[in-house]
């Protein structure tokens, strides 16, 4: 689980299809008209005015606005995205230069305690950080557990020490050892040492939920992880591998929990304690649990005994505030009942705040890729499923409904991910290709195709209507049906049949660690269909998977990268498995007066609380 950089260079290799010499068609207004619904930037007045000028009937335009949810209050829950600038205080543009996602000391004083006030949009069921999977439950990890290194400051490359103070491995990287310090506690009062941080890494690998192959992928066995002393953890790994640490700095799985707390809450039926740790997180970290209070706020206080202590400017207190509704989330930032939250407004609000420059807007890199994922058994044919990629409305998704907050780019990577391919092939859209393709193909166009999307998002309403409008001019009809979020994430994960499932969902993904290996096996390799893995698609490519296959832990960037090419290109080009639209920045709204804040591409949804604090 889902930086770009500057990219305008390679895109002018990589567009090889150019549509802009076609003169604009009615769908060009249609989709305008679409965009303008969802964004709320028309009144349900000027949208009839609009559509009568476009020929549409009333009874059309009526229906329009009723599948859109438009009204004249405005407003919806859509989730948001972003790109790489800050903005606060001043009423910059969102183009403004800035550091890249941080909130750096401006010479005011700090202020040591008080309370930082996050908001979140929903509950986290699952506080067993082995267990989790959400970047929800990890922005609360970040305060009361800690990995054994983490990614330093926005790198994705580079490591410092989070529990361990220092780490090495042999010369071929097949054995690794950490040292843990002395002093360090657990919320609970129990000694952390080597012998705790071994037991925790082989509850992790033996209790198989979540995360596992954070560690699975490298250890075979849990008995491969021992401590030849009380400072020291080692890890024996299947293959030599660089890598390692990576996943190490993951902020999906590798947290250490207390097994004091684990043993004295075990059963027969439970022997990892894992009902008890649903709701109960005791960790390493500087802020521990104080209470959790369903649909409203998860509340961590300092823990006192913090083995890096308390010296300089640090919160007392951090307070996750859960609210549903994106225009409450809005209204909490802009009166300074919240200090931030991070891309849980719609593009429109984002865009708003940012003009009205009272608040700081931070647009940084992630890792967070998304696609319209192909059902491969329903769309058997390559041919056909090449069509859509080249009938995707791509322009007008990026830059209408997203406001330019995803950017081009090729395959389920982005340019800041390890063996992203900077040569990837990336389409444009081309509806006589599409047209040609389709003909060749034999598709019978009298079929109704559909698309599932998660309900009360504009945004996946949005690039569903203009989808759909887009397959219409070549005779293609596309139904759109809306899920519930959960329950749409529950059914993908099924065991549901790909005959009973949809020709295409909207979908996306980012890695656990900075690879991108990472990111297709779970997605698209046939080991991975659905519920032993994410590819919901039931996609299956023997060339693809012997790709996946055949990189082995440690391989030579060169060969690795040649490789995860080739992949890409299987996924892209010759076999399709998706319509991959591009890749996303995120952003967090911010009170001008909070420093230390320091986003990462890999740490999605994340703080290092720690290190942040108020400034006066």
């Amino acid at each position: 689980m889902l930086s770009l950089r500057d990219s305008s260079e390679e895109e002018s290799k990589l567009v090889v299809h150019d549509s802009s010499r076609s003169p604009r068609s009615p769908k060009d207004d249609f989709a305008k008209l679409l965009y303008d619904i969802n964004g709320q930037r028309l009144s349900r007045r000027a949208v009839l005015r609009r559509g009568g000028m476009l020929g549409l009937s009333v009874p059309a335009i009526g229906a329009l606005l009723a599948a859109c949810g438009s009204d004249d209050d405005g407003g919806d829950d859509a989730p948001a995205a972003t790109g790489t600038s800050a903005t606060g205080g001043s009423g910059a543009s969102p183009s403004a230069a800035t550091s890249g996602g941080s909130t750096e000391a401006s010479g005011g004083t700090g202020v040591d305690g008080g309370t930082l006030t996050l908001v979140i949009t929903g509950n986290v069921p699952d506080l067993d950080p082995q267990s989790a999977y959400d970047s929800t439950a990890s922005g609360v990890f970040f305060g009361t557990h800690e990995m054994l290194v983490r990614l330093k400051g926005s790198d994705t490359f580079d490591y410092e020490p989070m529990l361990a103070e220092s780490w090495d491995s042999n010369e071929d990287f097949s054995e690794w050892t950490f040292k843990i310090p002395d002093g360090v506690t657990f919320h609970d009062g129990t000694v952390c040492d080597a012998n705790a941080v071994v037991a925790s890494f082989q509850r992790f690998h033996q209790m198989g939920l979540g995360p596992v192959s954070v560690i699975t992928r490298f250890v075979d066995s849990p008995d491969d992880i021992t401590a030849p002393d009380a400072n020291t953890v080692m890890f024996k790994l299947n293959q030599s591998n660089e890598i390692f640490i990576a996943a190490m700095a993951s902020q999906y799985g590798p947290l250490i929990v207390s097994p004091t707390q684990v043993d004295e809450n075990k059963t027969d039926e439970d022997p990892y304690a894992h009902e008890h740790l649903l709701a109960n997180p005791i960790g390493t970290g500087p802020y521990k649990l104080r209470e959790y209070r369903q649909n409203d706020a998860i509340i961590l206080e300092r823990f006192e005994e913090y083995h890096k202590g308390w010296e300089g400017n640090h919160f007392d207190e951090i307070v996750f505030r859960i609210v549903e509704e994106s225009n409450v989330r809005r209204q909490l930032v802009e009166t300074g009942d919240a200090d931030a939250t991070t891309q849980s407004l719609t593009p429109e609000d984002v865009e708003a705040i940012e003009q009205e420059g009272e608040l700081t807007v931070l647009r940084y890199d992630s890792t967070n890729a998304d696609w319209v994922l192909f059902n491969h058994v329903r769309l058997a044919d390559p041919k056909v499923r090449e069509a859509f990629c080249w009938a995707f409305p791509y322009d007008e998704v990026r830059s209408g409904v997203y406001k330019d907050l995803v950017q081009a780019s090729s395959g389920p990577n982005t340019p800041t991910t390890r063996g992203y391919p900077a040569d990837g092939f990336i389409y444009t859209t081309d509806l006589e290709m599409a047209q040609q393709l389709l003909d060749e193909s034999g598709w019978d166009t009298s079929e109704t195709l559909e698309i599932w999307l998660s309900s009360g998002s504009a945004s996946d309403q949005g690039l569903a209507q203009l989808f759909q409008a887009s397959l219409a001019e070549i005779g293609v009809t596309l139904e759109i049906s809306e899920r519930e979020e959960g329950a749409l994430t529950e059914f993908n994960y099924s065991a549901t049949p790909a005959e009973e499932r949809p020709h295409f969902l909207n979908w996306g993904w980012w890695p656990d660690y900075n690879d991108a290996h990472n990111e297709m096996y779970p997605n698209f390799h046939t080991a991975s269909i659905v519920p032993n893995g994410s590819n919901a698609g039931y996609y299956s490519n023997a060339d693809f998977d012997a790709l996946l296959d055949s990189i082995e832990l440690g391989a030579p960037e060169a060969e690795y990268n040649q490789t995860i090419a080739d992949a890409n290109d299987i996924l892209v080009r010759t076999d399709p498995a998706a319509i991959f639209y591009g890749s996303w920045q995120w952003y967090t709204v911010m009170q001008p007066n909070i420093r230390g804040f320091i986003s990462n591409p890999i740490y999605i949804n994340t703080y290092n609380v720690y290190d942040m604090y108020r400034e006066q």
